[in-house]
């Protein structure tokens, strides 16, 4: 059951970072 609680922190971290990507492509 942890399994499922790990991958959705990291889809939720990995989905922030596209969008943060998205809106401030300039600062990468």
């Amino acid at each position: 059951m942890m399994d499922m609680v790990i991958l959705g922190i990291i889809i939720l971290l990995l989905g922030g970072y596209l969008v943060y990507a998205l809106v401030h492509p300039e600062k990468l």
